[in-house]
């Protein structure tokens, strides 16, 4: 759209009204200084002694108009017609009583570095990065630094700068919780408190069945601890070309170090670094030892502050190697009785869906869901939400208002039971078990 000759004048005359005013303030205040203290440093720059921004040129202006009228501010092109009185007594008398200033109360000869110096904070405010990483100074091309960015561009598009979850948004996983808090979070708060024996571990496995929280887990410790999280799945490692997925744990292991503190969140790590075998391939042999080798560089690194957590259903599968550089072996079990009444409540609250339900209706359902994990809990609350729809006529159902529909029923539940059966394997249960009791911590 074309702007009007007309507009584009009012625009530039406004620009410059506004520059006027900027100039003049600066003046203003200069000759204020001036007054002040006599015998400061000359500014390396001034304007002429009768510049128009100067209060004795608009005063001396106004006094020598003959016909009586007050002329224009140059500033602001206004007319002001409040009387100019002497104010030489004035003066006088302040000259009388004022006090010699100290040195660190004379104002500066210059006031271009302070202005220039609030107009480069605002601009890199406003062209800052989200808080996370703002606030540590941290940046997208300090994150690159020293890395290949053919594969740390690629990395950089994992990066959660805020997850949003926290520890008590996770239901049970009470021993889960107190270790993470123990590795993670409590040194983040004073890691002078932590050395020595104290040293945090840097590699962290979380095993159990699937569905029950370990990412969310991970992330909530990134939130509460304001670390940078890198949530890396083991396909964004691989690459079909030969030595491309070494370079890659390079870049990776290369930007945690740059955005430190960090973690890094490797899901389905058994599909990255299972046993070595002898009939494995050389493209895998060669990964996992790079793996290894940025591990063992970031775990012996007492400067680093980079934290490895991986996160599986099949710890047992795992190179032996791999799971020496995870010292701290935790197992994500099924919730309990507790913990599922408890996430069922959060999850039909969260809803508006609890209104039907006493808490003797919620305990009912939590006892009836053994073996259930969490995921399989929220399925089940979606499948009884459908109940109420499908007892509705087909033809009312477009019309219908949702706040009309009758609320959920314990009967709704049991029809649910029916359909949504615990995922997970009772096999895979006892190896797990069997997994902590020997290596891992419960």
């Amino acid at each position: 759209m074309d702007i009007p000759d007309e507009k584009k004048n009012e625009f530039k005359q406004m620009k410059d009204r506004i520059n006027n005013y900027d100039d003049s303030a600066k003046e203003r205040i200069i000759a204020i200084c001036d007054e002040l203290s006599p015998d400061r440093p000359k500014p390396l720059y001034s304007e002429p002694a009768s510049s128009k921004y100067l209060p004795s040129a608009r005063t001396s202006a106004r006094a020598s108009s003959s016909n009586g009228s007050i002329p224009k501010s140059p500033a602001c092109g206004r007319d002001h017609s409040r009387t100019q009185t002497s104010t030489s007594a004035t003066s006088t008398s302040f000259e009388r009583k004022r006090k010699p200033l100290e040195d660190s109360q004379k104002p500066s000869n210059r006031l271009d570095g302070y202005i220039e110096s609030k107009h480069r904070s605002i601009s890199e405010y406003s062209t800052s990065k989200p808080k996370s990483e703002a606030s540590r100074g941290v940046n997208r091309k300090d994150l690159l630094r020293g890395v290949d960015s053919k594969f740390g561009e690629r990395l950089l598009d994992e990066i959660l700068d805020n997850t949003g979850v926290r520890l008590v948004d996770v239901s049970g996983c009470d021993t889960a919780k107190r270790a993470l808090e123990e590795a993670v979070i409590l040194p983040a708060l004073n890691p002078s408190l932590f050395q020595g024996l104290r040293q945090p571990v840097k590699g962290i496995l979380l095993f159990g069945p699937p569905g029950n929280g370990k990412t969310m887990l991970a992330k909530a410790v990134a939130h509460e601890s304001e670390q940078v999280f890198l949530n890396i799945s083991a396909s964004s490692l691989t690459s079909k070309w030969v030595g491309e997925s070494e370079k890659t744990i390079r870049a990776l292991f290369q930007v945690a170090k740059n955005a430190q503190p960090s973690i890094i969140f490797i899901d389905e790590i058994d599909s990255l670094l299972t046993a070595r075998k002898d009939n494995e391939t050389e493209v895998s042999r060669r990964m996992k030892t790079e793996f290894m080798v940025q591990l063992d560089g970031a775990s012996s690194s007492t400067e680093d502050r980079i934290l490895i957590i991986g996160a599986t259903n099949r710890p047992y599968e795992l190179d032996d190697a791999i799971l020496r550089r995870f010292p701290k072996r935790i197992l994500i079990d099924l919730p309990d009785e507790r913990a599922r009444a408890e996430l069922l409540h959060k999850t039909l609250a969260k809803h508006k869906m609890l209104d039907g339900l006493t808490d003797y209706d919620i305990r009912w359902i939590a006892r009836s869901t053994d073996f259930y994990s969490n995921a399989d809990l929220v399925a089940l609350c979606k499948e009884a939400a459908m109940v109420p729809i499908r007892d509705m006529d087909r033809n009312k159902i477009a019309k219908t208002d949702g706040r009309k529909i009758r609320n959920l029923r314990v009967s709704d539940f049991k029809e649910a039971l029916s359909s949504v059966k615990p995922s997970c394997n009772p096999k895979l249960m006892e190896e797990l078990i069997s997994f902590a009791d020997r290596a891992g911590q419960k």
